[in-house]
């Protein structure tokens, strides 16, 4: 059976199903959920993931398009602009039927892709962790492979990757997500001192397992390759809002599937960072 990312196939579903809205159209989760299920991007293998998943994943899709106001289940499409600039203009996708941005000219021709994003991240995080591995030291291996060092490979092959794209502009640039009062700091210049590069669910969870699991000697890119597409999600937040999150933990009643469980709990707002190329 081929395998696919329920995630990104209700964001395709969600893209495509924008295209043909109005600004104000109303529709309540449930009813997402039916029209997902009739459309092409539902698979049969949908059906064997846990009673509440399909829910969860048009919840998550909703929030990464970042056209729509959500409350309690209930979700209004609103057309909203580029948010951190002017550099992208829509263009219609014939075969998939999706709007997908793209640069203006005069800047890098390259658009970001989650998954090809990911991939990146794991190969390479892979390739990096078998050699580390190998390291005769002891002492100087156990660093290598702890989850600062794991942490630390993971931020410099973002970089990396945004580097090579041309999307660099600064740290921040490599944010997933942005709160309003982070883009409002980020306006008037006042960066360096007010703005935090912060892990939505805390690093140390997922990177502790990577850790454990190149230790034993079983370690596969596949299995970086599923704790990063679910959990490696990074937000820019002032200060203010980063001191109102619990920053090594999640608390007794998250799902171990949504991502956004801290801020949504802190009352965070935050909006995405960038357009998204789903093809």
């Amino acid at each position: 059976m081929e395998e696919y990312s329920l995630n990104e196939e209700t964001l395709k579903f969600i893209l495509n199903f924008e295209v043909s809205m109005v600004d104000g159209a109303v529709f309540t989760n449930v009813e997402l959920v039916e029209k997902f299920k009739q459309s092409t991007f539902y698979h049969q293998e949908f059906e064997t993931f846990f009673p509440t998943a399909i829910s969860k994943a048009i919840w998550f899709a909703i929030k990464r398009s970042g056209n729509w106001d959500m409350k309690r289940g209930v979700y209004q499409y609103q057309k909203r602009e580029d948010l951190s600039s002017n550099n992208y203009i829509t263009v219609p996708v014939v075969e998939a039927n999706i709007n997908i941005p793209v640069l203006n000219k005069g800047t890098s021709s390259s658009a970001f892709n989650r998954k090809e994003y990911i991939r990146h991240l794991s190969k390479n995080l892979f390739e990096v962790l078998i050699l580390k591995r190998r390291i005769p030291d002891d002492f100087l291996r156990k660093y290598h492979l702890s989850s600062k060092g794991i942490g630390d490979d993971l931020y410099f092959l973002t970089e990396s990757y945004f580097r090579q794209k041309g999307l660099y502009k600064g740290k921040h640039s490599m944010s997933d997500y942005i709160t309003p009062n982070a883009q409002k700091a980020i306006k008037s210049g006042y960066v360096a001192k007010n703005l935090i590069y912060e892990h939505m669910i805390p690093k140390n969870l997922y990177i502790k397992q990577i850790s454990e699991i190149t230790l034993a000697g079983e370690l596969t890119e596949s299995f970086i390759y599923d704790l990063l597409i679910k959990y490696y999600f990074v937000c820019t937040v002032t200060k203010e809002e980063d001191e109102r999150l619990p920053s090594i933990k999640m608390d007794d009643d998250w799902d171990e599937v949504n991502p956004f469980y801290r801020y949504e709990k802190a009352g965070i707002h935050f909006i995405p960072n960038r357009r998204e190329n789903t093809q």
